[in-house]
């Protein structure tokens, strides 16, 4: 079994839809139910790190009355306040709680796995695979996930990433734009990422890449600084919370209710 912690960065605000972490979904917080996948995964730790007590208190007494949960896994669940003026991005967050975790004396695992928020329909197979392919491929520095898809509304949607990847699954390229021309079957990425601890903290104290700031992409940076990054391309689709239209899509699919 692979070593790793996960870690899920929690900014209240958002610019397309600010508080969208706590809004209500199937009963609970929306961020609520990525913490209960990422507690049900193998991993040794789960931290919410977050700029906002009014997000770590409604969490707290989520975790506490939740049934969903064992008392294993919400004793594997810790909420941290990370807040600095220099974290611009989730990725940043996470990079600082982890520099904050060792200067405390904590063992940080080589792998450390970033889930977003606002994907409430990851799940802990998913977190579990992806640490699985950075742990098996000893050349990349960071894996992800992405869907296969055959919905051209998602092909043209700015807010559904695709990637490019190479024959040897790594990411040669994700953008907003529909890409590859041509494609019958294309990738859409997904808000998580596994990262050897090193280079996530390397990846943290790099300049803005030109194709991130075009893109507004940061995994654009570690492409632009050589890092490879490993792809595992799947069939389960999952869908983030990006705007109000997005929550009300996913407040009415009931198969999806855990």
């Amino acid at each position: 079994m692979v070593d790793f912690i996960c870690v899920i960065p929690a900014r209240e605000g958002s610019t397309r839809f600010p508080g969208k972490l706590i809004e209500d979904l199937w009963g609970e917080p929306v961020v609520f139910h990525v913490i209960c996948s990422c507690a049900k995964s193998h991993a040794q730790k789960v931290f919410l790190a977050t700029d906002s007590e009014k997000i770590k208190e409604k969490i707290e007494s989520s975790i506490l009355r939740s049934k969903k949960l064992s008392q294993y896994q919400k004793n594997k669940v810790s909420i941290r306040i990370v807040k600095e003026r220099s974290i611009k991005t989730g990725t940043d967050r996470v990079a600082h709680l982890i520099r904050m975790l060792e200067g405390e004396g904590e063992k940080v695992p080589e792998i450390v796995v970033n889930v977003q928020g606002d994907e409430p329909l990851i799940s802990p197979e998913i977190i579990n695979k992806v640490a699985e392919a950075l742990a098996d491929d000893t050349q990349a520095s960071i894996s992800t996930y992405g869907f296969l898809s055959k919905d051209l509304h998602e092909f043209r949607n700015p807010n559904r990433v695709k990637i490019v990847v190479s024959q040897n699954g790594d990411a040669i390229y994700f953008s907003r734009s529909p890409i590859p021309y041509g494609a019958k079957n294309f990738i859409i990425h997904t808000g998580i990422y596994a990262f050897r601890k090193d280079k996530l903290l390397k990846f943290s104290s790099l300049p803005q890449s030109k194709n991130e700031a075009l893109e507004k992409l940061e995994q654009l940076r570690a492409i632009d600084n050589g890092m490879k990054i490993k792809v595992l391309v799947g069939k389960k689709k999952l869908f983030p919370v990006d705007t109000e239209k997005d929550l009300k899509f996913l407040r009415n699919l009931k198969k999806f209710k855990r």
